[in-house]
C-alpha cells in the first residue's frame, strides 16, 4: 500500500473486536426498542435481524478474502456494478460511521448515567451531553494516533464484554433461567405496539459488519483472517441476539422493558439468579462497548474517504495523512464534525432513527455484487459460499433481508431521510468536482 499507516499487522481478534463494538453496541440499544414495539413477536423479529446480520457478515468475509486491501464495499461494488455505484455505496456507509460516532459517544455516557442512578447518583442531562462531546474528542485523539492503538483498546473491551455479557449473562443465564418455551416465552399475552417499527429497528440492529472490509488492508494475513473474523462476528452475534432476546422475554416483565428500553441488557442481568453481582459490571461493560463503537466509527469513516480520494472520486485532501502519525487526519476531522453536529440536539432517538438506513443500502449493493461476481466466476478468494445453479445463497439471503430492511426503514422512518439526501447530494457534488479536475491524491 502507499501509506505507512496501512501496515497489515492486525490479527483476527483485532479485526473482530472493532466489528464487535460496532455491531453489539447497536443491538444492546435496539433490543429493548424492538421488544417495546414487537411485544410477543420480538423473538421472531430478532431472528429476522439475526439472519440479515449473518448473511452480511459472511458476504463481507467472502468478498474480503478476494480483496485483501483497504476499501471494503467500494472495491466490492465497483468490481460488480462500476465506480459510480461503488462511490455511493462507500459514501453512504461513511455517513453511518459518523452517526455511529455520535450514537456511541452519547449513548455510552447516558448508559453510565443510568447505572449511577441505580446507586442514587443523579447525573444531569446537560452534564451527560457535555461529557459525550469530551468522549468523542478523546476517541478522535486515539484514532489520530493509530489503528493499532485503536484495535488494542477495542480488544480489551471485547474480551470483557464476552466474559460478562456473553458468558455470565447469556450462557449461564440460558442454562439457569430459561423456563418458558419459544417463540413467545412469558410474553404470550403481550400484544405488539407496532410490529413494522420493530422490524425496521431489527433490520438495523446489527450494523458494523462493514468494518471487516475496511480493516482488510491492515491485517497480517487478510486472505485468512478476514473470513475468520467474519465467521466469528456472525457466530457470536447470533448467540448474543438469540440468547439475550430469549432471556429478556423469559425473565423480564414487558412493562419494565417498555418503560426503559435502553437498559434491556441491565434488566436481563438483574433478573438472573446471581443478578445483584452482574448489574454493575454488565452496565459498565455495555456502556463502554457503546463508546468503543464510536471508536470503530472513526476508523471506518476515515478509511472509506481515504480510499475514495485515492481513487480520485473525492478531492485529494481526503487522502492526506498526518506527518507524524501517518493517519488520515482530514477525514477524521470531518467525521468528528459530522458527529458533533448530531450531538448538538442531544436526542438519542434522532440519531437512532436516521442510523443504518444508509448501511442497509450499502449492504444491499454488496449482496448484489456478491451475486454478480459469483455468477460471472470472478470471485477467487479463500472461501466460497454454497451456490445453486451459480447463485450464491449468502448473496441471495443478503439481498432479500436487506431489501426488506431498506423498504421497512424507509416507510417507517421517512421523516429523517432528508439527512441522508443531503449527504448523498454533497457526495454527488464532490464526485462531479473531482471528475472535472482529475486531481491526484496528496502524498
Amino acid at each position: 500500500m502507499s501509506r505507512d499507516w496501512l501496515r497489515r499487522r492486525l490479527n483476527v481478534f483485532d479485526i473482530y473486536s472493532l466489528v464487535h463494538a460496532d455491531s453489539q453496541s447497536t443491538f444492546y440499544f435496539i433490543l429493548g426498542v424492538v421488544a417495546a414495539e414487537a411485544g410477543r413477536y420480538t423473538f421472531l423479529v430478532v431472528l429476522y435481524g439475526t439472519a440479515l446480520m449473518v448473511a452480511i457478515a459472511l458476504a463481507y468475509g467472502e468478498m474480503g478474502s478476494r480483496f485483501p486491501e483497504t476499501g471494503g464495499s467500494y472495491l466490492y461494488v465497483k468490481t460488480a456494478l462500476g465506480r459510480t455505484f461503488g462511490f455511493f455505496s462507500a459514501w453512504l456507509l461513511a455517513l453511518d460511521q459518523a452517526i455511529m460516532v455520535a450514537y456511541g459517544s452519547l449513548d455510552g455516557v447516558l448508559y453510565l448515567a443510568n447505572m449511577l442512578s441505580y446507586y442514587g447518583v443523579d447525573v444531569p442531562y446537560l452534564v451527560a451531553r457535555a461529557l459525550s462531546f469530551l468522549v468523542a474528542l478523546g476517541l478522535f485523539a486515539i484514532t489520530l494516533v493509530g489503528i493499532k492503538e485503536s484495535a488494542r483498546a477495542a480488544t480489551a473491551i471485547a474480551l470483557l464484554d464476552i466474559a460478562v455479557v456473553g458468558v455470565l449473562t447469556v450462557l449461564l443465564g440460558l442454562a439457569a433461567s430459561l423456563r418458558t418455551p419459544p417463540p413467545y416465552f412469558s410474553w404470550g399475552n403481550v400484544p405488539p405496539s407496532d410490529v413494522w417499527a420493530g422490524l425496521s429497528y431489527a433490520s438495523r440492529g446489527y450494523t458494523g459488519m462493514d468494518a471487516i472490509g475496511q480493516l482488510a488492508g491492515e491485517a497480517e494475513m487478510p486472505l485468512v483472517q478476514v473470513p475468520r473474523a467474519a465467521a466469528l462476528a456472525a457466530g457470536l452475534g447470533a448467540l448474543y441476539g438469540v440468547g439475550l432476546t430469549a432471556l429478556l422475554m423469559n425473565s423480564v416483565a414487558y412493562p419494565a422493558v417498555a418503560s426503559n428500553p435502553a437498559t434491556a441488557v441491565v434488566q436481563i442481568a438483574a433478573s438472573m439468579p446471581y443478578g445483584r453481582w452482574l448489574v454493575l459490571p454488565a452496565g459498565v461493560v455495555t456502556a463502554v462497548v457503546q463508546i468503543m463503537a464510536a471508536l470503530a466509527g472513526f476508523v471506518a469513516f476515515s478509511r472509506l474517504l481515504y480510499k475514495l480520494a485515492e481513487e480520485q472520486l473525492l478531492p485529494a485532501v481526503f487522502s492526506k495523512v498526518h506527518r507524524r502519525f501517518r493517519t488520515p487526519h482530514v477525514s477524521l476531522v470531518l467525521s468528528a464534525a459530522v458527529a458533533s453536529a448530531l450531538l448538538v440536539p442531544g436526542e438519542i432517538y434522532l440519531i437512532v432513527d436516521v442510523y443504518a438506513i444508509s448501511s442497509l443500502i450499502n449492504y444491499l449493493l454488496v449482496s448484489i455484487s456478491l451475486l454478480v461476481v459469483v455468477r460471472r466466476g470472478d470471485l477467487y478468494g479463500a472461501v466460497r459460499s454454497p451456490t445453486v445453479k451459480g447463485i450464491s445463497l449468502v448473496g441471495a439471503v443478503g439481498v432479500i433481508t436487506t431489501l426488506a430492511g431498506v423498504l421497512l426503514s424507509t416507510l417507517v422512518r421517512y421523516g429523517e431521510l432528508w439527512i441522508i439526501g443531503l449527504w448523498a447530494l454533497a457526495g454527488a457534488l464532490l464526485l462531479l468536482r473531482s471528475r472535472k479536475k482529475g486531481v491526484r491524491p496528496v502524498k
